[in-house]
């Protein structure tokens, strides 16, 4: 059984119910709605209702926020608001940001700084309400790990991992509910720190996630990603995993990962 952690379906040019509707078939028996903003995070619930086995995340995107400068208590607020009336189905928060490498050329600083803020009153928000985060840090590795100590925040995801193991590991000893979640980033050959993370954390810490309509799997690369492709994933990690760790058999793999994301959306 398989489980898309991170998942734009809304972005994709297919239908939203037609991609849903082949879930089944293949395998895939829960995905996380992944939203940018407020609006969005609202159809996504609307969807979550709709289909009981996917459910939704909900955030505002740090970069959107810098372009059209509103107000973080205001949204943060929002959100609040979104959470209290849908706790069933909103199942994260999505995403805390820090990166780097994306920063607004013009104000570098300030965008860092909006991120940081962000990050920290999501952060608050989600313990207030015991959920996990989803955290999307690239090229910030060091003020990533400083954030999460200085709020104490346990339960989180690193989403779609594009640092290295010494990272992986130490977010691994310092909280216990951490997770690490891969990508199609995990197949390729330059990614060599991403390769090295996934076949030598432990199992109980993976995640498999496909971040469509990004990232299609080279299988199907000229296509656009969506939720099914996610069995590409899993089979990377096998291969990976096949040298390093002796007892993991493909078929403990993928039920130790479909638990591993049982267990941090606390669905049962």
């Amino acid at each position: 059984m398989l489980f898309d952690t991170h998942s734009h379906i809304f972005l994709c040019k297919k239908d939203n119910d037609d991609i849903i509707k082949t879930l089944k078939e293949n395998n895939v028996k829960h995905i996380i709605h992944i939203w940018v903003d407020i609006e969005s995070s609202k159809t996504c619930i609307e969807l979550s209702k709709k289909y009981n086995d996917t459910f939704c995340s909900v955030w505002i995107h740090p970069c959107y926020t810098y372009k059209n400068k509103l107000d973080i208590h205001e949204n943060i607020k929002k959100l609040e608001d979104l959470i209290e009336n849908n706790r069933k189905h909103i199942k994260a928060i999505w995403e805390c940001w820090l990166d780097n490498y994306h920063l607004n050329k013009e104000n570098p600083n300030k965008e860092q700084e909006i991120q940081k803020q962000y990050f920290i009153e999501q952060i608050k928000l989600a313990q207030k309400y015991d959920l996990p985060v989803v955290i999307h840090t690239r090229e910030a590795k060091e003020e990533t790990l400083e954030i999460i100590k200085k709020t104490g925040l346990k339960k989180f995801i690193l989403h779609c991992f594009s640092e290295d193991l010494d990272f992986a590991m130490k977010a691994i000893y310092y909280s216990n509910e951490c997770k690490i979640s891969f990508s199609w980033i995990v197949t390729y050959k330059k990614a060599e720190n991403v390769i090295k993370t996934a076949a030598n954390i432990p199992l109980e810490k993976i995640l498999i996630e496909t971040d469509c309509p990004y990232l299609s799997p080279q299988k199907v690369r000229w296509e656009e990603n969506n939720p099914i492709n996610v069995k590409y994933n899993l089979e990377q990690i096998i291969k990976l995993r096949q040298e390093n760790w002796k007892n993991e058999t493909n078929e403990k793999i993928e039920k130790t990962i479909f638990e591993n994301s049982l267990k941090i959306f606390s669905i049962k």
